[in-house]
């Protein structure tokens, strides 16, 4: 029987024509103006790793932007954000009600925070409703805990921010179904081979925006599948953590064309431990088809996706229902006034 979880994993290629579909271009440069300065993106659990994404790309398309845990800005005054009105709060959510994203807006504009942009897959969460401009991907709702079509279609929306910001052609972003359809295809027999290895430690290597992709990966594998797993920068990777690689372990390297000839090398210095490698991009076991770079995250994101299903049904859980989680995070009145 197939799970809610391998449901929503196959069918993003449509998802994502949808989210595309539904998208107004002319929307993003209403979130900029003239005088914001920074941006400061935001989320929780996946949503986090989202935010750590979209702020690198952010830079990337030169702005000044950084990412902040939602639960660290419940934490914010004056003194620490002394330029709150100059600064847009993108703030990311599956659900739009989770209390520590509500409460961060809540703090941001009692310091002064003037604009706050919203992404989330409910138009009618407290979280679209309070935010100055949103995008909602709608077709993405998910029966399963773990976000799996919901992460990568706002994914797609971030993409399509940064290249407005960069003057890109947001016509590359009807190429992403397709490709995506392709990369589920081609990248399960790997991921199902690498989940039923006997690797026991997983670790995730991601430069740039896909610092945050292969932080969501490990997430992933955590979540469903129980299986130790860690998350990197490559050139960091070499830096202490390689002294955990052995025949026990495997690295996945999100290998992007920028990076490539740094991040193979890393690879080169770790394979003699003898770990399981698996490398996801151009040329590699894993390719993927050829797109803008800045339309790249989401796709890499669907192998990570489906090695966390697969290792999961090898080891007989339940995708669906991950140990001790819930959907939403929603903290009681005690626990936000504290």
């Amino acid at each position: 029987m197939t799970s809610h979880t391998e449901h929503e994993i196959l069918t993003q290629p449509e998802v994502w024509r949808q989210t595309i579909d539904a998208l107004d271009p002319l929307s993003f440069p209403k979130a900029f103006g003239d005088d914001i300065t920074e941006v400061i993106v935001t989320g929780c659990g996946s949503t986090h790793y989202l935010a750590v994404s979209a702020a690198a790309s952010l830079r990337e398309a030169g702005l000044q932007a950084i990412a902040v845990p939602a639960s660290e800005l419940m934490e914010v005054t004056q003194r620490s954000l002394p330029r709150a009105a100059e600064t847009l709060l993108l703030a990311i959510s599956r659900s739009g009600t989770t209390s520590e994203t509500l409460m961060a807006v809540e703090l941001f504009r009692a310091v002064g925070g003037r604009r706050v942009a919203a992404i989330s897959c409910y138009s009618s969460s407290t979280l679209v409703a309070d935010a100055h401009v949103s995008w909602v991907a709608e077709a993405a709702h998910e029966e399963s805990v773990a976000q799996t079509r919901s992460f990568s279609s706002m994914q797609v929306i971030v993409s399509a921010m940064v290249a407005t910001l960069m003057g890109g052609d947001l016509s590359a972003l009807q190429l992403l179904p397709d490709a995506a359809d392709h990369i589920l295809e081609v990248s399960r027999p790997e991921m199902r081979a690498l989940a039923h290895s006997a690797a026991e430690t997983f670790f995730f290597l991601g430069g740039g925006p896909l610092y945050g992709t292969a932080s969501e990966g490990m997430l992933k594998l955590k979540e469903m599948s129980l299986t130790a797993s860690e998350a990197y920068h490559p050139m960091e990777f070499r830096h202490g953590p390689m002294s955990m690689c052995d025949d026990r372990s495997a690295v996945v390297s999100l290998v992007t064309p920028e990076r490539e000839r740094h991040e193979v090398a890393v690879i080169g210095d770790i394979a003699p431990f003898g770990p399981r490698i698996i490398t996801i991009g151009a040329r590699r076991d894993v390719d993927l088809p050829q797109v803008p770079g800045w339309a790249r995250p989401a796709l890499y994101l669907l192998p990570l996706q489906l090695l966390a299903l697969e290792r999961a049904v090898h080891k007989g859980l339940d995708p669906d229902k991950p140990r001790h989680l819930t959907a939403v995070i929603q903290l009681d009145a005690a626990d936000q006034a504290s």
